[in-house]
């Protein structure tokens, strides 16, 4: 079953979001708001968001940051990029 959000739902999420980014930067986390969003959708955007958190991170691959950078060599051939150095293991995690 494939459920897509209505535009209430839309607004919950954006504000959510919002105020996550607001206090990210480290101010208060007021967000003004366009529309008025449903409490009840915000509280329900909270319960989704808090489950996915409890999700395990998998492990980024090993060679992912010499990937990312393959990529963006092969995207502008005319911008220097930076090589691993070599005190660096590429297939070890870097994180």
């Amino acid at each position: 079953m494939t459920r897509k959000l209505n535009e209430a739902d839309r607004a919950a999420v954006d504000m959510i979001f919002d105020k996550l980014n607001a206090r990210a930067d480290g101010s208060t986390g007021y967000v003004a708001m366009s529309a008025a969003v449903d409490e009840a959708r915000m509280g329900a955007v909270e319960n989704v968001l808090k489950l996915l958190n409890e999700l395990p991170t998998p492990e980024p691959s090993a060679d992912l940051a010499v990937r990312t950078l393959q990529r963006i060599a092969a995207a502008a051939p005319n911008v220097a990029i930076p090589t691993m150095p070599q005190y660096l293991n590429s297939n070890q995690p870097m994180a």
